[in-house]
């Protein structure tokens, strides 16, 4: 039985049936190439980009002011605004009135009390403090949810008239085969670590079977820089924390205010090695990747070789 199955059932929503992805999805890989990539917040400025694209752009922080504002007065609206921000796939930031607003689309790597840590299409990691005030909502059965989540009317097509959940996955956690690693328990450790930029706080997680070791430097205050302060705790890996569990795809939405990410709206549809194809590939892979938006998050990723397991 699946991790998922093992710590997630009693969360889930009924949802529509997804259907089994082909094993084809699977072929040929041998190993999850992380790469590195730089996660900004804008395009770069030698970058000529259709005017179209530029206006959508420049609006993205009053977008993220909306979304923020009608989701207590008009879900509808805040999942139309959500799903027209095609541009923000991975990690974007933008400013509007004095503040600093950020969007994610990703995969969870941990989920836990305090903080959320999302791994994006391109590896970039970022740590989400949540709080009492955090909205998180479940959208897999919606289609307008399953749209502001993965800003693409095909895969949300897919995701909700077959069950095909690939479409999705491919675009929020840059491949099946990534997701079927985060949904499956392995001997080797499995390890991320994300720095949050400008302060003294660094989080390493280390998955070893269905055991997340979490080991950080220093505190995280909801209004104040962080203060160095290392503690280490241990948790079950899929633990659902706040309805979250690693291994869903999620787009979050929130502020940063002391170089930290407030999680403010966070939407999310659970997974399934079903949903992905199947078992992670038991191959080796290495990688980092780094995050250089103005004070946004790095991260390290490191697995490494995996032998072939019963789980």
């Amino acid at each position: 039985m699946i991790a998922r199955e093992r710590y997630g059932k009693s969360r889930q929503a009924p949802r529509k049936a997804r259907v089994g992805i082909a094993a084809a999805a699977l072929v040929g890989v041998g190993s999850i190439a992380a790469v590195a990539i730089a996660a900004t917040s804008q395009p770069a400025a030698s970058t000529a980009q259709p005017a179209a694209y530029a206006a959508r752009f420049s609006s993205e922080g009053a977008t993220l002011n909306s979304v923020m504002n009608q989701w207590g007065q008009s879900r509808h609206t805040a999942y139309s605004q959500l799903a027209g921000l095609t541009q923000a796939r991975q990690f974007s930031q933008a400013s509007y009135a004095g503040h600093t607003l950020d969007v994610q689309r990703g995969i969870v790597v941990l989920a836990t009390k305090k903080f959320l840590i999302l791994q994006s299409s391109n590896s970039s990691l970022h740590l989400w403090l949540l709080s009492g005030a955090t909205h998180i909502q479940n959208v897999a059965t919606t289609t307008a949810g399953t749209s502001a989540l993965t800003a693409s009317t095909s895969a949300t097509q897919q995701a909700m008239s077959s069950g095909n959940m690939v479409p999705a996955t491919t675009l929020l956690a840059g491949s099946p085969l990534v997701a079927a690693r985060m949904l499956t328990p392995t001997p080797a450790a499995q390890t991320v670590s994300v720095q949050v930029a400008n302060t003294d706080l660094t989080v390493t997680v280390t998955v070893t079977r269905t055991t997340a070791t979490v080991s950080q430097t220093a505190t995280m205050p909801s209004s104040a820089m962080p203060s160095w302060q290392p503690s280490t705790f241990t948790q079950n890996a899929w633990l659902t924390t706040s309805a979250l569990a690693r291994g869903d795809l999620a787009v979050v939405v929130g502020s940063r205010s002391h170089w930290m990410l407030h999680a403010t709206l966070v939407l999310f549809t659970p997974l399934t090695t079903a949903d992905v194809g199947g078992r992670a590939s038991t191959g080796a892979s290495t990688g980092t990747s780094t995050g250089t938006s103005t004070g946004t998050s790095t991260g390290t990723v490191s697995t490494p070789a995996v032998a072939p397991t019963s789980w």
